[in-house]
């Protein structure tokens, strides 16, 4: 008797206590309506430290009459801004960025850039309409991305940073569908290239009309792509990704390009020109095991890309122009900054890597290792990026990277053999 008549008192207790913090207890339906405005901003800061790599061609040309230095070392430090604003179907956005950086000549170099402008309207369900500066990434590729037909390629030491987009009129019409063919969309962009609007997208005025048809059939996404400069057709390409297994996925993509120009060094030292089709194509394929491992493999061929002995003659050029014939110089270094600003200068590459979370029941540590192996030189650039982000919204990076080669070939002639960066970034 005593039990029950406890635990009724203890109940009594507890209901007057709910009365009363009832009156204080309130529902405010705004805090949890969607805001109109979204913001966020990223301050990272970075130091780069390299090895020299002195018998390197590409070394004597940049250095040539200088004192040699076995180090160097650069650091930037950029601010980020992102946001927009929503006011019925139509919706603005703008992202910007300011990075200032302290360079190997001692220089501070500021540089201001607007990576995505826009105005996007709900036209109706199915039709989006976007008009300004738009960051577009497609295809299926993790380092390199041949139908990117209207975006910048990646940075293969961060593939997943931010890139700024080029001015446009973007169309995007979607219909979801039942059966096999689940969704579909087409996506026609306008890209025009005049004066500075756009002059890094292409080389010539004029208009430049993309279309992306996607579709979603059978649980697999397929794209295909057409490529036009005014009324010409200059490429065309598709891709496609599928998972096998939910922990086993494939990829690949495949472009053809018309009249594609390579310019390059012969054995004479001169130049020559060689205009044709090209065929570009990668094939891929991410697992992750039951460890919690990431595999990424990916195969791919540029045929913009030189051939072995284009890339050797190029270095023998700068050789014999140090040694014996300097009215070259002027030719080489021109030619070098309009032609090796790629990342991917030769034509077939093996890219792999592994990561993993959390080895060893270390929290937030997230180790990766990496190799891009040139299949034509059979030079290669090995690394690995260690991440921690203990931290809420502050994320540390160490990565380093490691280029190994013979004589001329391109990761051997590279100006640096080794570079550590290390990376602090902040978002609010």
């Amino acid at each position: 008797m005593r039990k029950i008549l406890s635990n009724i008192s203890v109940s009594v207790i507890l209901f007057l206590a709910g009365l009363l913090f009832a009156e204080d207890y309130s529902f405010d339906f705004e805090e949890y309506q969607k805001k109109p405005y979204e913001y966020v901003g990223t301050i990272q800061v970075q130091s780069d430290f390299s090895k020299f790599n002195h018998s390197s061609e590409l070394y004597k040309l940049s250095f040539l009459n200088k004192e040699k230095k076995k180090c160097s070392d650069s650091y930037l430090a950029f601010l980020q801004l992102k946001g927009s604003y929503e006011i019925s179907e139509f919706k603005l956005y703008a992202d910007i960025k300011d990075q200032l950086a302290y360079t190997i000549n001692d220089e501070f170099d500021n540089t201001f850039s607007i990576y995505e402008a826009f105005i996007n309207a709900d036209i109706s369900t199915n039709i989006d309409l976007l008009v300004g500066k738009k960051s577009i990434k497609w295809g299926k590729g993790y380092i390199w991305n041949p139908v990117s037909f209207v975006g910048r390629q990646k940075d293969i030491n961060d593939v997943d940073a931010g890139l700024e987009g080029f001015w446009m009129v973007k169309l995007d019409y979607v219909k979801s569908l039942s059966g096999a063919l689940q969704n579909y969309t087409i996506t026609p962009v306008i890209i025009p290239v005049k004066g500075e609007i756009n002059e890094d997208f292409a080389g010539e005025d004029g208009f430049n009309f993309i279309l992306n048809n996607y579709l979603l059939m059978s649980d697999t996404d397929i794209d295909f792509y057409l490529f036009y400069h005014d009324s010409d057709l200059r490429k065309l390409g598709a891709d496609f990704a599928r998972n096998i297994f939910p922990n086993w996925e494939i990829h690949a993509e495949y472009v053809f390009e018309k009249k594609l120009t390579t310019i390059s060094w012969d054995s004479n030292s001169s130049l020559e020109s060689d205009t044709t089709d090209g065929h570009h194509y990668l094939f891929g394929t991410r697992i992750l095991f039951e460890t919690n491992t990431t595999l990424i493999a990916e195969y791919f061929h540029n045929d913009a890309g030189f051939d072995k002995d284009q890339m050797s003659n190029f270095f023998e050029t700068i050789e014999y122009a140090i040694s014996q014939d300097p009215s070259l110089m002027a030719g080489i270094k021109q030619y070098q900054g309009e032609n090796f600003n790629s990342q991917f200068l030769m034509r077939d590459y093996l890219y792999i890597k592994l990561s993993h979370p959390e080895p060893f029941d270390i929290l937030y540590f997230t180790p990766s290792i990496f190799v891009l192996y040139n299949l034509n030189d059979k030079s290669s650039m090995a690394g690995g990026e260690f991440s921690y982000s203990r931290f809420e919204n502050l994320s540390l990076k160490m990565k380093y990277n490691l280029l190994l080669g013979v004589d001329n070939t391109e990761f051997g002639e590279k100006t640096n053999s080794g570079k550590l960066s290390l990376q602090m970034g902040y978002t609010f």
